[in-house]
């Protein structure tokens, strides 16, 4: 489909249903195409408004800098109008946080930017108070129960079109993808391991091979290890939570298996530092976003930082797409709703295995007319599963290079 079939289809939906919920893949103009709509229905639906009324309509943002984002949309695409310049718009915009404020509320036309943010339990009942005339929802990825709940509560209608089809359909540039395998070291004992943290007493230390009297003896010790080993220590306490979880089925062991599953990204993740600093060295004169696990491995590999806890972060972003400075490291903010000027490569410091980061990260790339996707990951590792089972999945064989040197990039 080509943009202009995809706005098509959406004015064929909303007028079957008060419900539209469009799952376009990142960087299809999903902005453009619901301001659009808006307009379509105020020029339809809501034309025969007299002077004396006001229409009302609320846009819903993941995060309170994405609001400044819209109110440049809205004014870069023409604004929202009506076709009588008598009748007041009162646009208002809010985040998902924020909707309790608004229980029993009436709205003509509620437009949820990153719709799945709409999903938990309280936003939903908060949602279900509240009238509206028309629902607009967008974003790349709807998961399949919020979309069912929308069909069933709203009798909601879906537009789709995701990375594969805008790729074909030549809407989204075909990236280059640059794998990266790596090893973790099983030579230098550069990492530790805990145990018995709980245990009262003196800490005593030691090595990863006498895990075992530590556990045995109920001794509270920091274990010296290589990266290699101590990936294997996460591999097991993981594995081992899962199972224990799956016949229990106790929430605080399934949290407890969930952090440690993010601790094991994060700790690959940092594995990763030298190299990835390497890459942005190689590619000093290019323009680049890396994408990072924590705040504190964005400080370590960039000076220009993009993460919640830089009061400079907004500034950062306007400098890098006004082309002041060419590289930028972001933690998760930037996973949506931002549009990246001129961005050709993006490196995976992090490998994330979110159904919903995955594309929205690759989809930040490819506003680049030719984008170039870096990603290093460690041999044998979850990495490796994430890589092969989400990231590679929506890209053609001959676009995708294995490559065993920052030389090659």
């Amino acid at each position: 489909m080509t943009r202009d079939e995809i706005y098509t289809q959406c004015v064929d939906k909303i007028s079957k249903t008060n419900c539209l919920l469009m799952e376009l893949a990142t960087g299809t103009g999903k902005s453009k195409l619901s301001i659009d709509l808006v307009n379509h229905l105020l020029n339809t639906y809501y034309k025969d408004y007299k002077a004396s009324q006001v229409i009302n309509i609320l846009i819903l943002v993941a995060k309170r800098v994405h609001k400044q984002t819209w109110k440049e949309e809205i004014e870069k695409w023409g604004g929202i109008n009506h076709p009588n310049p008598n009748i007041k718009i009162n646009i208002c915009m809010e985040c998902y946080e924020s909707l309790k404020n608004h229980c029993s509320e009436r709205w003509e036309i509620c437009l949820m930017d990153e719709f799945h943010h709409v999903g938990s339990e309280i936003r939903l009942d908060f949602l279900k108070t509240m009238a509206f005339g028309h629902i607009i929802g967008l974003s790349a990825t709807i998961p399949r129960k919020l979309k069912q709940l929308f069909k069933y509560r709203y009798h909601a209608e879906v537009v789709s079109c995701d990375i594969v089809e805008a790729i074909e359909d030549d809407i989204l540039p075909e990236p280059q993808i640059l794998l990266f395998p790596l090893m973790l070291d099983n030579r230098q004992p550069t990492e530790t391991w805990e145990v018995n943290a709980r245990e009262k007493g003196p800490i005593e230390y030691g090595k990863i091979t006498d895990i075992w009297k530590y556990k045995k003896n109920k001794v509270h010790a920091i274990l010296s290890c290589t990266q290699k080993q101590k990936c294997i220590e996460y591999d097991k306490l993981i594995a081992w939570e899962k199972n224990k979880y799956m016949q229990t089925r106790n929430p605080g062991i399934e949290r407890s298996w969930l952090f440690h599953a993010g601790k094991r990204l994060e700790f690959l993740a940092n594995c990763k530092n030298q190299i990835v600093y390497d890459i942005l060295q190689k590619l000093d004169k290019e323009r680049t976003i890396t994408f990072c696990k924590t705040i504190e491995q964005s400080e370590v590999l960039g000076k220009n930082c993009i993460h919640s806890q830089n009061k400079k972060a907004d500034g950062i972003y306007e400098k890098f797409n006004k082309k002041r400075i060419n590289h930028i490291t972001a933690v998760n903010i930037l996973n949506e709703n931002a549009n990246l000027v001129d961005c050709k490569y993006g490196i995976f410091a992090n490998i994330n295995s979110s159904d919903i980061i995955v594309p929205q990260r690759i989809g930040r790339m490819l506003r680049h007319k030719s984008p170039v996707l870096i990603i290093p990951y460690y041999v044998g590792t979850r990495e490796e599963e994430i890589v092969k089972d989400k990231m590679l999945v929506n890209f053609k064989k001959e676009t995708i290079k294995v490559i065993h040197s920052i030389q090659e990039i």
